[in-house]
């Protein structure tokens, strides 16, 4: 089988098709390109060849770019889902359950549906799991605390609401802040940067697309998470780690969007157990008690039982969201930074990995995880003598 990435563009026009074909041409070393003209043609070609990425109109005749995501992401969970299109109704695309990773808006760069397509898909090789890939793919959401909902909801309905509590409010919850990001950094809403900030992406999005975004979060929350799993600790350990690999990128100097890089990767870096937990507790456990009788690591031992471990798959959900490829990368390397394969390492992930060794609650529920320095990385990168500084603002951070 070719090794070649197989995208499906869908359109009810076929002079966009026609054009999607010319752009694709200097892809072709990469791609098999398909066109199909509207929803129901799509569908066919979905039953009778396997395509890795599908990439639709949402305004077609008869079935809807909606209505072919959701039809696809039930029958094949395993496509990476991209929303290429003009104006649509934003509140009714959430309610219909965000069945896209990424939206992009036409008319679009060629260079940027080029990269686009080429980020969601450079992560796969990491997760040869094809039943964990598929769950990833579907992952629309994640449990979210009740008690944010609850504070959201007040802040919302009270007479002076203020955008930047509610983001303050978001921010303390790994779930919701990711799938805020995910919203605000899609091009239907017009960012001409990245947003790494979760309270930035609320004041930008808006007091009725967050109503909209809960509305669906809420019907999607009731996972029957074990009590022994806390998200309170989950996500007060993604928040200090995201605090202090900030702290660390600053105090080496690194520029403004490299510190959002280091707080975005802490923040996320542990996106991949809540999948887990929620979708796999049965093996989640199994991890746990393995763990435990061996003293291994807990993501050798997820390798062992589950085919990935949970910095694998929250790289790739990142991926698939569009974020840079730096947070992922350092989202996927963040436990053993010595395998990471380029020379050029994001510093995000140098902060994000330090920050977990400092921070020995791991957030999990499970004290038996531990983050250790990676001493060999850090002596490779002339870093070892940092490690005292670091130290300091880490002890200075949890006593504030």
């Amino acid at each position: 089988m070719s090794d070649k990435i197989r995208v499906l563009f869908v359109d009810d026009q076929k002079e966009i098709l026609d054009g999607l074909r010319r752009m694709s041409r200097s892809m072709r070393s990469e791609w098999n390109v398909y066109l199909a003209l509207g929803g129901e043609e799509a569908l066919q070609m979905m039953s009778e060849k396997h395509f890795d990425v599908l990439v639709t109109d949402m305004r077609m005749p008869g079935m809807d770019g909606a209505e072919l995501l959701n039809r696809a992401l039930a029958a094949y969970p395993h496509m990476i889902r991209i929303v290429l299109s003009g104006q649509y109704d934003i509140d009714s695309f959430v309610m219909s359950g965000w069945p896209a990773h990424q939206f992009l808006s036409k008319p679009c760069e060629a260079a940027v549906l080029k990269r686009s397509i080429s980020n969601t898909t450079r992560m796969r090789g990491l997760l040869d799991n094809s039943t964990i890939r598929q769950l990833v793919t579907r992952a629309h959401f994640l449990p979210i605390m009740p008690r944010v909902y609850m504070e959201v909801e007040k802040e919302l309905n009270s007479v002076n609401a203020s955008m930047q509590k509610v983001g303050e409010i978001i921010m303390e919850d790994v779930a919701m802040s990711a799938k805020v990001l995910q919203m605000v950094n899609s091009p239907i809403f017009g960012c001409k940067r990245a947003i790494e900030s979760p309270t930035q992406a609320v004041v930008l999005l808006g007091a009725d697309v967050i109503k909209s975004l809960l509305l669906y979060l809420q019907s999607c929350s009731d996972l029957d998470l074990p009590p022994q799993v806390s998200l309170e600790r989950i996500s007060s350990h993604g928040a200090r780690i995201a605090t202090l690999a900030k702290i660390i990128a600053e105090m080496e100097g690194e520029s403004e969007e490299v510190c959002a890089e280091a707080f975005l990767a802490g923040l996320l870096q542990n996106i991949g157990s809540l999948i887990i937990i929620s979708s796999f507790s049965e093996q989640y456990w199994q991890v746990e008690e393995e763990a435990k009788a061996e003293g291994a690591r807990v993501w050798d031992v997820e390798q062992r039982v589950l085919g990935a471990s949970h910095a694998e798959i929250g790289a790739y959900l990142i991926s698939l969201w569009g974020l840079s490829p730096a947070i992922a990368e350092s989202v996927a390397y963040h436990n053993d930074p010595s395998n990471y394969p380029d020379a050029e390492v994001p510093f995000a992930l140098i902060a994000v990995h330090v920050a977990n060794a400092l921070d020995k609650d791991a957030g999990l529920g499970a004290a038996f995880v531990e983050n250790e320095f990676d001493f060999e990385f850090l002596e490779k990168m002339g870093l070892v003598d940092h490690l005292p500084r670091w130290q300091e603002a880490y002890l200075k951070m949890v006593k504030e």
